[in-house]
């Protein structure tokens, strides 16, 4: 089978659900269950973003076909430490779930392990590129979303906010860990930040937390960026980066949050990097319980298709800078921005 990425695209994406679902009505499945398992990553459901989205999405699924021909049911299986991976989605598989959602980068290695031995289960890993599956089973699909988009947007606010504040040109980012996910959001930031305002300085720190859950040493890496002039933190680190956010607030300066819109943690949120995990969990289980899931490929989520883009913006922003991000937003989805998905990254001390 030839392999590739399958980006879902702008008004087909928003349908492509319904549409699956009228298709399948009154096919031989139709008296059967579909069962969807969801196997977050460590950091807790409770991390206001990456995995409490895929528990959302898992939630609206259960409820959106409960009444239909065919019902959905799902389960979660939450990943306290790194050692829980393989054996949730083990069990998961041994209990006869027909998708099973691997939640996290990280989740590559054990998915490398369970999709070849349970070639009837369907998996699909968020984050998780086909290409490090070294199998290629063809029970897996891979889901990509364009983080540097998104992480594009908000530093191009970022970059506009401290240019009309004045003093100095300084924003930061804080992430958990050196993974392809972060280092995009951060990369795209940058880009987004120096497009803006060509004289701007970016900090960049990793708070080295393998647990996504620390949110101590989130708020320490941010309190030393603050110190060094840092008018925006952008938080790229799960829950640990709620820490960071809290520093922001502490300290009176711009917070912006990650996958998820974190708007509600107070006035000093400039605006969210949105990452639709949950939108990812919904048009996946369509696609599979229609028997139409895409298998041997990844499905590119990105501003284009709106599976990234920005957050709520604070009221406080000028109108006038607000137009020139949703300006860049579109630029992006028409082609004419094109963001390099990795620069180079130098943490500063």
């Amino acid at each position: 089978m030839r392999t590739r990425r399958l980006a879902i695209g702008g008004a087909f994406a928003l349908a492509l659900v319904a549409a699956l679902v009228a298709a399948s009505v009154g096919s031989a499945r139709s008296s059967a269950t579909f069962r969807v398992a969801v196997v977050t990553d460590i950091g807790s459901i409770q991390d206001k973003g990456f995995n409490e989205l895929a528990n959302k999405g898992r939630l609206v699924v259960e409820k959106k076909w409960d009444n239909s021909p065919i019902p959905v049911d799902t389960r979660l299986f939450v990943t306290k430490t790194a050692a829980d991976r393989l054996p949730n989605l083990q069990a998961a598989a041994q209990q006869g779930y027909n998708l099973i959602f691997g939640v996290g980068f990280l989740m590559f290695e054990p998915l490398n392990v369970i999709a070849p031995a349970f070639p009837t289960r369907n998996f699909a890993g968020v984050d998780v590129t086909k290409f490090l599956l070294e199998a290629n089973p063809e029970n897996f699909t891979g889901i990509q979303f364009a983080e540097h988009e998104a992480g594009y947007l908000v530093g191009f606010l970022a970059g506009l906010q401290v240019k009309r504040q004045g003093g100095k040109q300084i924003i930061s980012a804080v992430g958990a860990n050196n993974v392809p996910p972060i280092l995009k959001f951060a990369s795209g930031y940058v880009q987004g930040a120096k497009k803006a305002n060509p004289q701007i300085k970016v900090l960049w720190n990793l708070a080295n937390d393998p647990t996504f859950s620390d949110q101590a040493k989130c708020k320490e890496q941010a309190l030393r960026q603050i110190a060094k002039g840092s008018q925006v933190v952008f938080q790229i680190a799960g829950q640990c980066g709620l820490g960071a956010l809290s520093a922001a607030k502490e300290k009176k300066v711009w917070g912006i949050g990650v996958d998820a819109d974190q708007s509600f943690l107070g006035a000093h949120m400039l605006t969210s990097a949105l990452k639709k995990v949950d939108r990812a969990v919904i048009v996946l289980t369509g696609l599979a319980r229609a028997g139409r899931l895409p298998q041997q490929t990844d499905v590119l989520f990105t501003v284009k298709n709106g599976g990234v883009g920005l957050g709520k913006i604070s009221p406080r922003v000028n109108k006038a800078d607000i137009a020139k991000a949703k300006g860049a937003q579109r630029s992006i989805a028409f082609g004419k921005t094109k963001v390099k998905d990795l620069i180079k990254l130098k943490p500063v001390n």
